[in-house]
């Protein structure tokens, strides 16, 4: 993405403070005990789910924001779509947006699925004709040719998602925020959304998707953020992203390590092939060994397993 496309989405020191809750602020326990339940909220700690982000996309590009569950990536997802309002910093976001976040969010379940597209079409700024116009197809493209028409509180959560990306897909987006939401539907619908994503990006659609499909990151992606703790903690190249988060995962993590060492146990000819096609991976690789004598000595022992097999 050129320096000469224009900057269309841009969080500039983005930071949202919650108060936590401290035991005894529950309303029942406020209406029976009301001084201590007073004295209690001036010492309520404070949580900074998001704290000091900085971060700009381009026109057309495709921003993924990865992290473990808790680093605040769907708080910082809510900030940009304006439904929630930092404690500090701005957002700045030029075009018309449309956003996939929570499940089922802005829907009636007493209205019907097709009413419900109609509504949700009008609060984007669309003409009921032009809703209207685009109906068939996300009808089509949601599969619920059968349900359009029943009240939405007899849907699945499936069928929540598939109505629900259909419509935010198909409303000409110019930005698209888009969270884990897809993880609800079946496989074959994932497929399709991730298909029809790729077609929105090649038309110059603006993508900030908050995910942790790390190989969907790594395919779509032309940049990919790193959040822990509410930070941003790198930028960069999806594929170096992706392995640094995992890396950090591992290193937390004793399980998630021995699922990853495994894997390359398992798949060792691809893993020589990763670290043969990308120098950079080989050195950072082979540093990591240095600092895991215990890891590398397993690699000596199944290398020299294999060539006896051999």
């Amino acid at each position: 993405m050129g320096s000469e496309t224009p900057v269309v989405v841009a969080a500039r020191g983005v930071s949202r403070r919650f108060r936590m809750v401290a035991p005894g602020q529950e309303l029942k326990t406020m209406l029976l005990h009301p001084r201590s339940a007073f004295a209690g909220r001036r010492h309520r700690q404070a949580h900074w789910a998001v704290r000091d982000v900085s971060f700009e996309v381009r026109r057309g590009e495709f921003f993924s924001i990865v992290g473990a569950n808790g680093s605040g990536k769907s708080t910082l997802l809510r900030i940009l779509a304006g439904l929630s309002k930092p404690t500090s910093g701005s957002v700045e976001v030029c075009g018309r947006l449309t956003t996939i976040l929570e499940l089922g969010s802005g829907f009636h379940p007493q209205v019907s699925g097709r009413d419900n597209a109609i509504m949700n079409g009008l609060l984007a700024g669309m003409t009921r004709r032009e809703v209207e116009a685009l109906l068939p197809a996300i009808v089509d493209f949601a599969g619920l040719h059968e349900f359009i028409d029943q009240p939405m509180r007899t849907y699945s959560s499936g069928m929540y998602v598939r109505l629900g990306f259909a419509i935010a897909a198909f409303m000409d987006p110019e930005i698209l925020l888009v969270d884990e939401v897809l993880a609800v539907g079946d496989a074959r619908f994932q497929e399709k959304c991730y298909d029809h994503i790729a077609g929105l990006r090649e038309k110059g659609v603006t993508i900030v998707m908050v995910s942790h499909d790390l190989a969907a990151v790594e395919r779509f992606s032309d940049r990919a953020a790193l959040m822990e703790r509410g930070r941003i903690i790198a930028i960069g190249q999806p594929r170096k992203i992706v392995g640094l988060h995992v890396e950090r995962l591992a290193s937390s993590s004793p399980e998630i390590r021995a699922a990853l060492e495994e894997h390359i146990h398992a798949d060792q000819e691809g893993m020589d092939r990763l670290l043969a096609e990308d120098p950079e991976a080989a050195r950072a690789f082979a540093a990591a060994l240095e600092t895991n004598p215990e890891f590398q000595k397993l690699m000596e022992e199944k290398s020299r397993g294999a060539r006896q097999a051999d």
